[in-house]
């Protein structure tokens, strides 16, 4: 059976996501699903750079994404697909896409936020997209690695509020 891990992670592809992710899974793909980078060259040749050579990697818009997913782009190998933030799931999301569970690995504080967790804080922006990702079905967890125990992120949210 082929398994996806969808993962908001700001600082994409590094180490941890590497190591403890993909080898730890036996993921053989990486994605970045971001409207950003998809028009920033320069960024996506220095992430495509940043994944070791037996590791594929596709960078994506989210309508282009969604669109791959509608014709079975997941189905094909293990893969990770990563995300800058809340807002671009909810993009994929709303382009008709359903995504069972989503791991928040890092969302770093900017002195303007709120922290939930160890390596995670959110905007007023990033709780309210959460909400509508967590309406539409979606498991929201946090933690670093797959070995670590779960925090379930709206508890994390709806203690805040």
């Amino acid at each position: 059976m082929i398994k996806t891990v969808f993962r908001i992670d700001d600082r994409l592809v590094h180490g941890q996501v590497v190591e403890g992710w993909v080898h730890n899974l036996n993921l053989t793909r990486i994605v970045i699903v971001s409207d950003r980078i998809k028009v920033d060259a320069e960024f996506r040749q220095i992430l495509t750079f940043s994944v070791p050579g037996e590791i594929k990697i596709d960078i994506f818009g989210t309508e282009e994404f969604a669109d791959k997913l509608h014709w079975g782009y997941l189905e094909e190998e293990d893969t990770i697909v990563l995300f800058e933030n809340p807002h671009d799931v909810l993009k994929v999301m709303d382009y008709g896409v359903r995504i069972e569970k989503v791991n928040v690995g890092c969302m770093h504080y900017d002195g303007h936020n709120r922290k939930l967790a160890k390596n995670v804080a959110v905007s007023e922006d990033d709780i309210s997209a959460f909400k509508d990702i967590n309406a539409m079905g979606a498991l929201l967890e946090c933690r670093a690695l797959p070995q670590d125990k779960e925090i379930d992120l709206m508890e994390s949210i709806n203690r805040i509020k």
